[in-house]
């Protein structure tokens, strides 16, 4: 999944979401590029997260910085989790429907 910066959200998807976006398409070709889409803004999240958690961690060194270091890194902890979640909901869905895709194709040719 591409990292696109200027995507970034707080929201969490669902399998749902991810198969009317597939269905959306209309094609079979273009589910790829559909999924890649849809995910980049879940690899922005993960991608966000783990630069938040190392700047919460860096600032952390110091007393002073800790105060705001710590929250960053559990913030960008929290969001780091939720991307990979998201990711991996995005995944799961675009394999199942691949299946439904070729089990209806394979019926359909019998």
């Amino acid at each position: 999944m591409n990292v696109n910066l200027s995507k970034f959200s707080l929201a969490d998807t669902s399998p749902q979401q991810v198969l009317g976006v597939l269905k959306a398409t209309g094609s079979t070709d273009l589910l790829f590029a559909a999924k890649e889409e849809f995910g980049s803004t879940f690899a922005t999240q993960r991608f966000q997260g783990m630069g938040l958690l190392v700047v919460g961690a860096l600032s952390s060194i110091t007393i002073i910085l800790a105060i705001i270091g710590v929250p960053v890194a559990v913030f960008g902890w929290w969001l780091w989790r939720k991307g990979v979640r998201n990711i991996a909901t995005v995944e799961a869905a675009y394999a199942g429907y691949l299946e439904t895709i070729r089990a209806v194709g394979v019926m359909a040719a019998s």
